[in-house]
């Protein structure tokens, strides 16, 4: 079995069908083929031959044992970490999930073509997501904090502290550089104690001074320059908070 696989939608399609997989997992998308059940039916038999042709399935049915174990993690995943980002001004969004689970891990990035799952290791989900993104420097502007219900109003408000001055003064240059890219990052986990556990949601976006993170806690917004080293140790982090 090859490390790497193209799934087309209409094979995505049946072969989720086939394991009876559930709802796809966010932010992976599963279309449907076929108006009327004679059509799918149709449809079923002529993929079905193609993955025969292309030793996915045997003769009796039996899906390759790995690429079954890749779709199950997706649906049914101990741990995962979605991501989906804009890589560039006016480009369509690219959605991806990596994912562990049934003693295999897998990177799984949506595309108009179908579905590209690729092996990684299963301590590699951090590192496959952060790897996936456009390259770009760390950002060289401050880091800024404030409470989050402040962050609409902050370039508006006036006076105050100096330390709050300074801090509008920073948001206000930061939001005033038009954003290139963007995107947000989660983690995920499942347990049959705990149930399904979900991370707080970390943001990035690229600008010409370079790429930052955007984070909220306790009722706080952070935004930090960010470079692929930052990201890995902030996912690393959510994904403690979903583990532990």
């Amino acid at each position: 079995m090859q490390q790497e696989r193209l799934i087309s939608p209409i094979a995505l399609d049946f072969l989720w069908e086939a394991l009876d997989a559930g709802e796809p997992p966010y932010p992976l998308e599963v279309q449907s083929h076929g108006a009327t059940m004679d059509s799918r039916a149709m449809l079923r038999r002529r993929i079905r031959e193609e993955l025969v042709a292309n030793q996915l399935l045997d003769n009796s049915g039996r899906l390759e044992p790995r690429l079954e174990d890749w779709l199950l993690a997706l649906a049914n995943p101990d741990l995962s970490i979605d991501s989906v980002f804009l890589p560039d001004t006016g480009a369509p969004a690219v959605s991806a999930l990596a994912a562990s689970g049934r003693g295999s891990a897998v990177l799984a990035v949506q595309q108009k073509d179908g579905l590209r799952l690729r092996s990684i290791p299963r301590d590699g989900l951090v590192s496959a997501i952060v790897s996936m993104l456009p390259p770009a420097r760390r950002g060289s502007e401050t880091s800024i904090s404030l409470p989050s219900n402040e962050l609409a109003t902050a370039g508006a408000r006036a006076g105050g502290r100096s330390s709050d001055q300074e801090t509008r003064k920073a948001l206000a240059k930061l939001t005033a550089m038009p954003n290139q890219r963007g995107g947000q990052i989660a983690a995920n986990s499942r347990t049959d104690m705990r149930g399904r556990r979900r991370s707080q949601v970390l943001s990035w976006f690229d600008n010409e001074s370079g790429r930052y993170l955007t984070q909220t806690k306790n009722d706080w917004v952070t935004i930090a320059p960010a470079d692929a080293a930052t990201l890995r140790h902030r996912i690393g982090e959510m994904v403690a908070s979903v583990t532990s």
